[in-house]
């Protein structure tokens, strides 16, 4: 038997495999008639062991899901990496290869499909990795940095349709909702100022309730949505039509929303007179609650709530959290959302629970601004909206207005919740300053630190630090009270492949080879050994080598190549839930998102300045920042910033050298613009913010580009670069490499084709950043990090001046 020590065990019951094993017992219950059968007609070539197809097929979804459990995620592992979870993953990279004999697999088997205890599936998992381990030496795997979370930010105006949007809710909440929290009832709606006065709202409310049936009159017993809505609605003009707020019904023809309409059963809204309550905008929403027949009580009734929260937050950027309910029949379940997810009270049945319900119904109406999660620190006079923070100079605070208009912010639910305002300190004429809002991991360092850290080692083309509050809230006081468990375990899968998943499959570098079928080779090359990323074999240069002094075999590049040096791949957390720290930044200058260019060569000079700043910060502040894309690059004007005609900002996800692991559970990341290596799970090096900058180039002109087009019809319907942010990580990096690949028209010249005309002179510049970053030999593509930065910084900043004064470029 595999030793165990009490603490495993206490892990293991702590988080029990529930029905999450279902589906898998019933494959091998099913596989097991087939095992000779499947064998005999397999026509795998002869030296490879007989796998019984659909054995294996149910062990490897096996191990997927063990590898989603939190005691993979915190058991040690038992082949010197750092956790279980990477040995499972290893086994599933053997299974796959089908190096793994299906009689190992057996007494495992055997013992899910009799169910027996989680201690006993566990220890035959760990007795069959280190058997595995031990017949053949496990390979080398690079190191992992914080795994990454899919959200639903990509997806904006047309594309935010439903379906793609709650595929999208579902992968970032999967992981971190939990229900039936303790506490949440007498948090949210006893013991508050409103108490009272929601007691003798239940005293009047007594009379449409039946002592003697035990349920409210007049609510029918299979009532449909429009009935209990109906029943809703009347109650409110009867009990609680003189509040502030009310609840309000959206319909087929009055939609909440203009770009993403939805229609909800139930919102609530402040009163604002007659014709303004007619017409429902997200801005407004305050509550928002869902009504189903009870047998719709499911995951798509919380991805269809969590669809609608995330407008909320997206319309609502500065909102710290947002309540929620859903009616199911007569089951009510109350929910909150914050930026580390969604978590509920214990359902209840309204006829069993008449007052709760009352409680309920009064809270949501007579909660004041801060219990309904709206932030505080800025204030609203005569229409302007106002903030004060402390300077940079100790002692000294500084009152700004802020555009009402963010410039940048994130749709999305579970992230940093980034939004960024325009500002002028109160006095003055001009707005040029930044105040930006964001909840990053309490795990890393506050952004002001690092800027200022950068300003003192000389580093240019960067945003400085005006003013900051380091900590205006956090998700634990928000949370502050309650007590949470385990995370909820949905049932069945999102209808798309896991991208959280698929981040914990660690990657060595020879798996880029098997990216679409590609002949690919990665920074792990042939014909050299790995000592500390040294090259051991040297090639005359070849004339044609894309980086000065590169030299080259006959396929692929082999100077010498940084490794990726990674922090661990999933920290060692036993906290219930991802801590976030709500903090405020005050930078100047102020500038446009660069996706507001006005000419392609605003566009190139603001990219090239901005890579600038991006090799200063990393040469003279010994910072990567680790999260390029068109939200943290700014326009700016040369003459109030430096020379720099673009900026950076946003250092939340930026490492200093040097510095250990954040600790932080999950960074999240802008799928259209990230790297292929770090999709696939490979620590950040300066290369993949280089690759970042070029996909924001793509972007920005067959995406952004049709807006300045005279010919805006002739604008692709559907782009090839939704596959960029489109399916599970493996998928996006399928699909980038495959569209590195240079050819007219298939990869590459298929993307250029999406160009709009008053582009076509960009597309040179884009072939050779394509040669720089991505250069390609007999089929062979290299995307290696080449020690010396200058190897892929000089030629990129060549390139792009080239563009700039000689391309006719206007």
């Amino acid at each position: 038997m595999a030793h165990l020590t009490r603490h495993e065990c206490d892990i293991i019951e702590q988080n029990p495999l529930g029905d999450s094993l279902d589906a898998i017992r019933e494959a091998l219950r099913e596989a097991e008639p087939h095992m000779t059968t499947d064998a005999s007609h397999s026509d795998d070539s002869a030296d490879v062991p007989a796998r019984p197809r659909l054995f294996m097929a149910a062990i490897a979804k096996l191990f997927h899901s063990l590898s989603a459990s939190e005691v993979s995620l915190s058991l040690d592992s038992r082949t010197g990496r750092e956790y279980l979870v990477s040995d499972l993953s290893f086994i599933r990279g053997r299974l796959q290869k089908g190096e793994i004999l299906h009689k190992n697999c057996r007494p495992l088997s055997k013992l899910v499909v009799k169910k027996a205890s989680d201690i006993e599936i566990w220890e035959s998992v760990i007795i069959l990795i280190q058997a595995v381990s031990h017949c053949t030496p496990p390979p080398s795997l690079p190191s992992f940095e914080t795994p990454i979370t899919h959200s639903s930010a990509s997806q904006q105006d047309s594309e935010q349709t439903r379906r793609a949007i709650e595929l999208r809710v579902f992968e970032e909440i999967r992981h971190c909702t939990h229900r039936a929290v303790k506490g949440f009832h007498k948090k949210y709606f006893e013991g508050n100022k409103w108490s009272r006065r929601a007691k003798h709202i239940w005293q009047r409310a007594r009379s449409h309730y039946s002592e003697t049936n035990k349920r409210w009159m007049h609510l029918p017993d299979t009532a449909t949505e429009d009935e209990v809505c109906s029943w809703w609605l009347n109650l409110q003009q009867e009990l609680l039509a003189s509040e502030r707020a009310a609840y309000c019904r959206s319909s087929q023809d009055n939609k909440v929303g203009i770009n993403a309409q939805r229609q909800l059963d139930l919102l609530v809204k402040l009163k604002r007179g007659e014709a303004a309550d007619k017409r429902h905008d997200w801005k407004d929403v305050l509550v928002v609650g869902e009504l189903k027949r009870s047998d719709k009580k499911d995951k798509a009734l919380w991805l269809q709530v969590g669809s609608a929260v995330r407008n909320v937050f997206a319309h609502q950027p500065r909102r710290l959290f947002v309540h929620a309910f859903t009616l199911t029949g007569t089951e009510m379940e109350t929910w909150v959302f914050d930026r580390s997810g969604p978590y509920s009270g214990a359902a209840f049945d309204i006829h069993k629970e008449p007052e709760k319900f009352t409680q309920v119904m009064c809270g949501y109406l007579m909660m004041r601004d801060e219990e309904l999660g709206l932030e505080s620190v800025t204030q609203e006079k005569d229409g302007a909206l106002f903030i004060s923070m402390p300077t940079v100079e100790r002692g000294k605070k500084r009152r700004f207005e802020l555009d009402p208009d963010p410039i940048a912010l994130q749709r999305a639910i579970v992230c940093r919740g980034t939004s960024c305002f325009l500002a002028k300190a109160v006095g003055t004429a001009e707005f040029n300053t930044v105040i930006k809002f964001s909840w990053p991991s309490n795990m890393r360092p506050p952004e002001s630190t690092l800027l200022n850290k950068a300003v003192e080692r000389g580093v240019k083309g960067l945003a400085k630090v005006v003013a900051y509050m380091d900590e205006v809230s956090s998700i634990s006081s928000l949370r502050d009270g309650l007590i949470f468990a385990a995370p909820h375990k949905f049932r069945g899968g999102s209808g798309i492949t896991n991208a959280s998943s698929s981040q914990s499959q660690p990657h060595s570098s020879h798996s880029l080879s098997k990216l679409s079928g590609l002949s690919v080779t990665s920074n792990t090359v042939r014909k050299r050994k790995s000592v500390g990323g040294e090259s051991s074999t040297s090639k005359r240069s070849r004339s044609d080598s894309p980086f000065p002094g590169a030299d080259r075999s006959e396929d692929v590049a082999t100077y010498p190549v940084q490794e990726p040096n990674g922090t661990s791949f999933v920290q060692h957390d036993q906290t219930p839930y991802a801590n976030r720290i709500f903090r405020i930044l005050a930078i100047s200058p102020a500038g446009r998102s660069i996706s507001q260019f006005e000419s392609v060569v605003e566009m190139l000079e603001c990219l090239h300045d901005a890579i600038k700043a991006h090799q200063s910060l990393l040469s003279k502040g010994k910072i990567l920042h680790r999260d390029i894309s068109e939200n943290n690059i700014i326009i700016t004007d040369p003459t109030k910033a430096d020379g720099f005609s673009g900026m950076l900002i946003d250092l939340d996800l930026a490492k200093e050298e040097g510095t250990g692991p954040s600790g932080a559970r999950h960074r999240t990341g802008t799928m259209e613009f990230m790297a292929i290596e770090v999709l696939l799970g490979l620590s950040h090096t300066y290369r993949h913010d280089l690759e970042t900058f070029f996909y924001v180039l793509i972007w920005l002109c067959a995406r952004r580009g049709w807006r300045l087009s005279s010919e805006p019809g002739k604008q692709p319907r559907k782009s090839m670069l939704l596959r960029w942010y489109t399916g599970d990580y493996q998928d996006i990096a399928n699909a980038k490499f495959a569209h590195m690949m240079e050819a007219e028209n298939v990869g590459f010249g298929l993307i250029l084709k999406e160009f709009p005309p008053e582009f076509d002179c960009v597309k040179p510049l884009c072939r050779e950043l394509r040669g720089i970053l991505f250069p390609i030999r007999k089929n062979a593509l290299f995307i290696g990090t080449p020690k010396d930065s200058d190897m892929l910084y000089e030629p990129m900043l060549r390139a792009f001046k080239k563009a700039i004064s000689g391309q006719g470029c206007c």
